[in-house]
């Protein structure tokens, strides 16, 4: 599979998340006005299996205790995501926006590390339904979720992510989820890096790049897709097709 497309994508890091609070609907909304391709959110499941999108694993961030693992539903839609805004839901992001945009899907794990149960086929379930499999992508940085992802569907897109703490074997672990993308924190990102990549077929997408220099030198190489906080800095070097 190849996720390799005719134009470099601007893909919005949790939202336009450089101008509204990550992972809330005005960070979507920005986004998609100001002309991203995709936009990036990150999930976790709740006590009584709800799955919400926001970064951490830990509810502290929001104003709360504790984590999102051992929290009710209720009790984290009564934080603060930011500007008076709840936590969503992936149903409630799929339903507002994923007809206007696609997603990249980051499915998380517990603060002990272990996935959380069951979230790998409910996010397939919840993409499916609506039609979106197709132009969505899913992510982790864990190899135990990406294997869960690839056995509970074969169609399913999905992406392998390499942080700078665990740069080893990322051609191993895409070809083990027959990926068809790896997105690499940016400081992997070298032309060799790029290079090998694409050889083996895969699109190569590069997190977390705000500053213009930096998203020049890496499309200059060849990148697919870069992650941005400013989907509006990246969209002025990237100018859209007819």
């Amino acid at each position: 599979m190849t996720g390799r497309s005719t134009r470099p994508r601007v893909i919005a890091h949790r939202g336009a998340s450089g101008h509204r609070p990550e992972n809330t609907p005005s960070a979507y909304e920005l986004a998609i006005a100001q002309g991203a391709d995709m936009i990036e959110i990150d999930l976790h499941l709740t006590r009584d299996a709800a799955i919400v999108v926001t970064h951490d694993e830990s509810l502290e961030g929001l104003g709360g205790r504790g984590e999102i693992s051992d929290a009710m539903l209720s009790e984290v839609r009564g934080l603060d995501a930011g500007d008076g805004q709840r936590v969503p839901l992936l149903d409630e992001v799929l339903d507002r926006f994923g007809p206007r945009i696609s997603f990249n899907l980051e499915l998380k794990c517990r603060g002990d590390a272990a996935p959380y149960a069951d979230l790998e086929a409910r996010t397939l379930e919840a993409v499916g339904s609506r039609g979106l499999l197709g132009e969505t992508l899913f992510s982790s940085f864990s190899d135990e979720v990406l294997a869960t992802l690839r056995a509970c569907s074969p169609e399913a897109r999905i992406g392998v992510l390499v942080s700078g703490r665990a740069p080893a074997r990322w051609r191993e672990r895409a070809q083990a989820v027959e990926a068809e993308a790896v997105h690499f924190w940016t400081g992997l990102a070298s032309p060799e890096a790029i290079q090998t990549a694409h050889g083996d077929g895969l699109a190569v997408n590069v997190y977390t790049v705000d500053e213009p220099d930096r998203m020049r030198t890496l499309l200059e190489h060849g990148v697919d897709g870069i992650f941005t906080n400013h989907p509006d800095r990246l969209r002025v070097l990237v100018p859209r097709g007819d």
